[in-house]
């Protein structure tokens, strides 16, 4: 009889129980905490810090991003800094490609956290791709760690480069996670936090533009670019990268060549942009790639969401004559975008960026 009460009680406190711990894994998040959230992964973190990212549009705010912690090691920030070694890759490819898929977490994150007009909905989204994020850093973490003590600890190249080699595909895996939080950033960000991020020129004639018309479509731009550079980045990573042996081929043959794609080598490359003094001398040329752009973002959002969901059906590299109809036809998508409106949105950047900026 004890036996059977104890048994009713405790199916009694079972569904107790789940609703407790359902209550705290579906903890309620708050947008004022999204930023911060992302700073504490380096606090959390043994061998990565946070450091000020390198704000190279000059917007008007300051970012921060998460770097391996160089001075753990003088030995392996001795290596990165040779171009003759595969080290070398983890700062100035792996590194740099990564902070270009989250260049818009960097400098719009703090704006989104401070803002009243993100819902419910974008703030669970947010906090859920972060937390995916989040984890990846932590494998970054353990794998840096791993050959931080091995570096420290031998001078066995063959050991130390399977190490190094680990490090690289975690950062392939991270810049995937990177790619989908930065496309949920840049989407709050210009759709829900701003009032108006895609301004219609051409409800005026090109002789109506006045210095302030001009200096807008400045400053409009530079924030774009960080959107654009993280698309760009995504780009890349899904057609070379991805599914690829990009991270074998350079840990055996350090020399090897690394692909390129038109747009993000673009984009990649500016270092800085200052604004021109004479915009009005080139206000015809301005006026028509503003009108331009205005047109190709109207589709591009949603062309980008369809090349999102595509590579998250299929890893383009992997595609080959075994590939099945459904996924041959995401691949189409993939090099549709990446082809298309992706290099039409590149060629605009590229006029304004030459007329706006020196």
């Amino acid at each position: 009889m004890k036996k059977f009460i104890c048994l009713v009680l405790i199916c009694l406190m079972l569904p107790i129980t789940s609703v407790l711990f359902t209550g705290c894994n579906n903890k309620d998040h708050n947008i004022k905490d999204f930023y911060k959230s992302y700073q504490n992964i380096a606090t959390d973190s043994q061998n990565l810090i946070l450091v000020d990212a390198n704000n190279t549009y000059q917007i008007d705010t300051n970012g921060k991003k998460i770097n391996i912690n160089y001075s753990l090691s003088s030995n392996l920030s001795t290596l990165v800094e040779s171009g003759s070694t595969p080290y070398y890759q983890l700062k100035y490819f792996y590194q740099q490609l990564l902070d270009d898929s989250l260049s818009p977490l960097y400098f719009f994150g703090e704006t989104i956290s401070n803002s009243k007009k993100v819902s419910d909905k974008q703030t669970k989204q947010l906090f859920k791709q972060l937390n995916t994020l989040k984890q990846d850093y932590a494998d970054i973490d353990y794998y840096v760690g791993i050959l931080i003590n091995s570096l420290n600890s031998t001078d066995n190249s063959i050991v130390n480069i399977s190490h190094l080699k680990k490090v690289f595909v975690q950062y392939e895996k991270t810049i995937i996670s990177a790619g989908d939080l930065s496309a949920t950033v840049c989407d709050v960000y210009f759709n829900t936090v701003l009032s108006n991020s895609n301004f219609n020129y051409s409800t005026k004639t090109a002789n109506e533009l006045t210095q302030a018309d001009l200096t807008r479509i400045s400053v409009d731009t530079r924030a774009r670019m960080y959107y654009y550079k993280s698309v760009y980045a995504n780009i890349y990573n899904q057609l070379y990268v991805r599914g690829g042996n990009l991270a074998e081929l350079i840990t055996i043959y350090p020399t090897t060549t690394i692909p390129t794609y038109a747009p993000y080598n673009y984009i990649s490359h500016i270092t800085s942009l200052n604004t021109r003094e004479d915009l009005i001398l080139n206000k015809d040329a301005i006026y028509n790639n503003a009108v331009s752009l205005y047109n190709i973002q109207l589709n591009f959002e949603q062309s980008y969401s369809y090349f999102n969901t595509a590579t998250s059906k299929v890893a383009y590299l992997e595609l080959d004559e075994h590939s099945t109809a459904d996924e041959i036809n995401y691949g189409q998508i993939i090099t549709g975008f990446a082809c298309g409106i992706a290099i039409d949105s590149y060629e605009i950047i590229n006029n304004l960026v030459d007329l706006l900026y020196y």
